[in-house]
């Protein structure tokens, strides 16, 4: 594994914190809501919130606007 995969992985895993964190103090928000609010951008959100729905960590809804992200 290169230099680029390891920051890139660490990246996915620190945004995947912040977003737990965000919707544990702010309960369930949009992927807009979570996008504005991730203080190291944007760029990584839709891999968090993969990662963090492939180890059951959270629900995922959709709606004809938006998609809602909450904690389980």
């Amino acid at each position: 594994m290169d230099n680029y995969q390891i920051a890139v992985g660490e990246n996915i895993g620190q945004t995947a914190g912040e977003v737990w964190r965000l919707l544990d103090e702010g309960g369930p928000q949009t992927l807009s809501q979570l996008k504005k609010k991730l203080n190291g951008g944007p760029e990584f959100l839709e891999f968090a919130v993969g990662w963090l729905a492939r180890e059951d960590k959270l629900e995922i809804l959709k709606d004809k606007k938006a998609t809602l992200v909450r904690l389980k």
